[in-house]
């Protein structure tokens, strides 16, 4: 799926300019993560228990247990580092540093792992600062590397889930939050997983964070001549989430792009107070 980036990304940088900086730095690592070929994992899931576990509201697996091929992901992080490390990045010194980590302690990237995976900010930020790098930065290079490993997953496990029977705020497969949604033609909205990328429906007047479904509580707004585009936010929790409406567009990117390609969006909604 990777190697489906390059044309869209071509595409965007063509379309809107203003994220050309962002997109034409993920595209080297598009060509690097395509290619990986991770390996696939046997994984097997009773329907009876699957079953249950979606009556209940449990994803197929906790983001700590997922099933990856962390060797794959840890060369993919080492390819990374000597890409970015030789383009003349103000933060090269610590991209170089943390290649030396991960070629000199077999060890290093399975703790970055273990940390992004267990959603524990603080040992990242532990490692980036080790290596004198931004803990932003080092949290996208390891959630990229092991991207084309959860891929494998999910095309493995895709089958098990019956995503048209949950109702959740969070994703089927990982538990983890969206990051993105989008209408589709039909109207229908879906939200897109910010660790895995899958995709499930989800109510349009329903804010995914806290539940909530109070009117008053929740709106959106939109960027200036940004037809098709909008930042959908909760009074309640303050949280918030992009949202990219498909019928506006004659072709949609994939929403792991349309994140980075609005990044602007973001930095509106941190102004105005959302998280």
């Amino acid at each position: 799926m990777t190697q489906d980036f390059i044309p869209h990304i071509d595409r965007l940088i063509q379309q809107r300019p203003a994220s050309k900086t962002a997109l034409e730095a993920f595209r080297e690592l598009a060509i690097l993560m395509a290619q990986i070929t991770p390996a696939t994992r046997p994984v097997q899931i009773e329907k009876r228990v699957r079953d249950v576990q979606q009556k209940e509201g449990f994803p197929l697996f906790s983001r700590a247990d997922l099933p990856l091929d962390m060797d794959a992901a840890s060369d993919l992080l080492k390819k990374f580092l000597v890409k970015l490390g030789a383009t003349g990045r103000d933060d090269s010194e610590g991209l170089k540093k943390a290649l030396k980590q991960v070629e000199h302690d077999g060890d290093w990237s399975g703790r970055l792992f273990k940390g992004i995976l267990g959603q524990d900010g603080k040992a990242v930020a532990e490692l980036a600062t080790e290596v004198n790098l931004d803990p932003n930065v080092l949290l996208f290079l390891g959630r990229t590397a092991l991207r084309p490993s959860i891929q494998v997953l999910r095309d493995t496990v895709s089958g098990d889930i019956d995503k048209s029977q949950w109702d959740k705020g969070y994703c089927p497969l990982c538990g983890s939050q969206p990051d993105m949604a989008c209408f589709e033609k039909t109207g229908r909205r879906y939200l897109h997983c910010e660790l895995c990328g899958e995709e499930w429906p989800y109510p349009r007047i329903k804010c995914p964070f806290c539940n909530t479904e109070e009117q008053e509580k929740l709106g959106y707004f939109e960027a200036e001549e940004e037809e098709g585009f909008r930042v959908y936010f909760c009074q309640g929790c303050l949280r918030y989430i992009k949202t990219i409406d498909k019928k506006v567009f004659e072709e949609a990117a994939p929403l792991e792009l349309e994140s980075l390609a609005t990044l602007h969006l973001d930095l509106l909604a941190q102004e105005k107070g959302f998280k």
